[in-house]
């Protein structure tokens, strides 16, 4: 602007320049003069600033720029008409520009000395930036994101190289950006994942989205890290897919999680399926089931809680050797009523009452010294134990090769001998009430039939011998001693009986020798069609030394026996009787022995007497009728 007189006049550029600065410049554009007023504006100007066509020439450059730069804009602008030369856009100024209506917005201004010296002109030339740093924000956001992550954030070219690497993925796997960057991202997949890697990477890059899935990966020192995988296509600035982006995050915790939260699950379903086994062997206990169908019952509980290959119960033997038998197996060679050495660690498990773990074979040779004929992997050993101390052994073993039993199942191992014991224990006390009850009944019944069986037979029998004296009549007495006769026979059998079932209510009624003897007879009845009369007289089970007893029931068998088969009788007597000698007589009212052949039987009870410096007799039997056995041989003198 120049002054002429008191008038003054606005610079203006030629018609023929502003024609040309809105021919060829594409942006919005300004030129200004050395005053710093607006010589000159294109359609482009004026529409970014919101002033109608002309109205912006001669306005000064002030108004263009916020007051809160105006004050060092003046200086600026001075600085560049005083030595002007050319800036291009993008100068990394952070420029803002005032439109009319007071908005602002960022802006690229270049700058272009136009004119003369005489007359300077700038051609400036703006561009609104608006979105530009919208976009520069979002990539300095996305940047921070990425940098600041704790997810490992990796991109690749088509090829599976890597173009980028944040620090999360440093802190994941243990390599810098240096060692991975130019890289491939293959040295990161395990072996057994790299088809599935191939697979996935098909699928993302024909377009399907592949969701997030886990995986593994190998960190610099080459572990395995758990990760959850993302991956998802890269689009250059052609809209074309020039790579893959994945962004892994640690899940080690969460699979820890996972695991110790199966484990909890697996350990409580264990639970309730031991809760059941017990629940089923109390049941099957309390209802009566059979020792050896209950002690099956735990065996098959065992070996399904712990995937077992072999179960045993072992107890020890009643003969009280010592020794121990098998009461209940199931996998193993061994089988109910095998005995094993009590030099085996099941042995030394009953003595000690120590549980024994094992993680393999334990003997020489692979021999497994504790279960011979068992598996010889691993096992466990657990006493059975009741209120006495250790009473049985239970044995659990898995075949060679197999996991070792963990802590919890030695545990269950134990719970169930220790449940087992309690259970035998309880079976021996029911037995033990059932026998006293037993022998309680069998106490009274002896005691009623001496008291009253007995005595009314007495009385009959006195009575029918005091009727006899007053008849005459030869026929009618016979008949009367014949019933007194029987009478008496009567009573013996009555106290024989009473005596045996006194013998049978002590403590060894199996192996005593009248007991024996009894059953003997007891056989002989179906062959006989009979039950044989048995009659005892003195201490049967004190005097009679037991080396003995094997011939007192050869004679007794054999003599039953011979009446079975020949004598067709109707009645057979047994009569044991014990002093200074064990005399067995048995008779039988049968046809006899007369034109029998030889019997070996009777030649080896012969034999037999001969050999204890004995003797025996056949004869025939009261009173001309039947046959008579007699066995005879002495006995030792009584101790003390």
């Amino acid at each position: 602007m120049t002054k002429a007189g008191d008038e003054t006049q606005v610079s203006r550029v030629p018609d023929d320049l502003v024609e040309t600065l809105v021919r060829l410049l594409p942006d919005p554009a300004l030129v200004v003069d050395a005053q710093g007023l607006i010589a000159a504006a294109n359609p482009l100007a004026e529409r970014l600033f919101g002033y109608p066509p002309g109205a912006i020439a001669g306005v000064p450059l002030d108004v263009l720029v916020p007051e809160r730069f105006r004050s060092r804009h003046a200086g600026h602008r001075a600085s560049y008409v005083a030595h002007p030369q050319p800036r291009p856009m993008g100068a990394s100024l952070s420029l803002w520009a005032l439109r009319r209506d007071g908005t602002e917005f960022p802006a690229d201004i270049s700058l272009a000395p136009l004119g003369v010296p005489e007359r300077p002109f700038t051609l400036a030339v703006i561009r609104d930036i608006t979105g530009r740093r919208a976009e520069f924000q979002a990539e300095a956001r996305l940047g921070a994101i990425v940098s600041s992550s704790d997810d490992a954030i990796v991109s690749t070219d088509m090829s599976g190289t890597v173009t980028s690497w944040n620090p999360g993925a440093e802190r994941l796997l243990g390599y810098s950006s240096d060692q991975m960057i130019g890289r491939s991202f293959w040295r990161l997949v395990p072996g057994d994942r790299r088809e599935e890697m191939e697979e996935r990477m098909a699928r993302v890059r024909s377009g399907m989205r592949v969701p997030t899935y886990d995986t593994k990966r190998l960190d610099r020192d080459g572990h395995d890290v758990d990760v959850a995988e993302t991956m998802s296509l890269v689009h250059g600035v052609s809209g074309e897919a020039d790579g893959f982006a994945a962004v892994l995050h640690d899940i080690t915790e969460r699979k820890q999680v996972e695991l110790e939260l199966r484990s909890l699950l697996a350990a409580s379903q264990r639970r309730e399926r031991w809760l059941a086994a017990m629940s089923e062997i109390r049941l099957a206990l309390f209802s009566g089931t059979e020792q050896a169908a209950w002690l099956d019952i735990n065996t098959k509980r065992v070996s399904e809680l712990l995937d077992a290959d072999g179960v045993m119960v072992v107890l020890p033997r009643k003969d009280l050797s010592g020794e121990l038998e098998v009461a209940s197996s199931r996998g193993v060679a061994l089988r109910v009523g095998d005995r094993l050495h009590t030099d085996t660690l099941a042995g030394r498990t009953m003595r000690t009452g120590q549980s024994v773990v094992r993680s393999g074979p334990g003997g020489s040779g692979g021999e497994n010294e504790a279960l011979p004929g068992a598996p010889v992997g691993p096992l466990v050993l657990a006493a059975l134990t009741s209120s006495s101390g250790p009473i049985g052994v239970l044995a659990v073993t898995r075949a060679l090769g197999r996991a070792p039993f963990e802590s919890e199942d030695v545990h269950l191992v134990e719970s169930f001998a220790q449940q087992a014991g309690l259970g035998l224990e309880l079976a021996e006390g029911q037995a033990e009430r059932a026998q006293f009850s037993l022998v309680a009944d069998r106490e009274r019944i002896a005691r009623d039939l001496h008291d009253h069986v007995i005595q009314r037979l007495f009385a009959v029998g006195m009575s029918l011998q005091a009727a006899a004296h007053s008849i005459a009549d030869q026929r009618a007495l016979d008949r009367i001693e014949d019933s007194v006769e029987e009478l008496d026979a009567t009573i013996r059998d009555v106290r024989s009986t009473i005596f045996s079932l006194e013998i049978q209510a002590t403590e060894h009624v199996e192996s005593s020798a009248r007991a024996r003897i009894l059953d003997v007879a007891s056989m002989a009845a179906p062959a006989l069609g009979f039950q044989p009369r048995l009659q005892f007289d003195g201490p049967i089970d004190t005097r009679v030394p037991e080396e003995l007893v094997p011939d007192v029931l050869a004679v007794v068998r054999e003599a039953l026996s011979n009446a079975a088969r020949h004598a067709e009788a109707n009645t057979v007597e047994v009569h044991v009787q014990v002093g200074d000698e064990l005399v067995i007589a048995v008779t039988d009212d049968g046809k006899g022995a007369a034109g029998r052949t030889r019997s070996s039987g009777l030649a080896n009870l012969r034999r037999r007497a001969e050999q204890r410096h004995g003797t025996m007799d056949v004869g025939v039997g009261r009173r001309g009728r039947g046959t008579c056995i007699e066995w005879r041989v002495p006995l030792p003198a009584p101790r003390g």
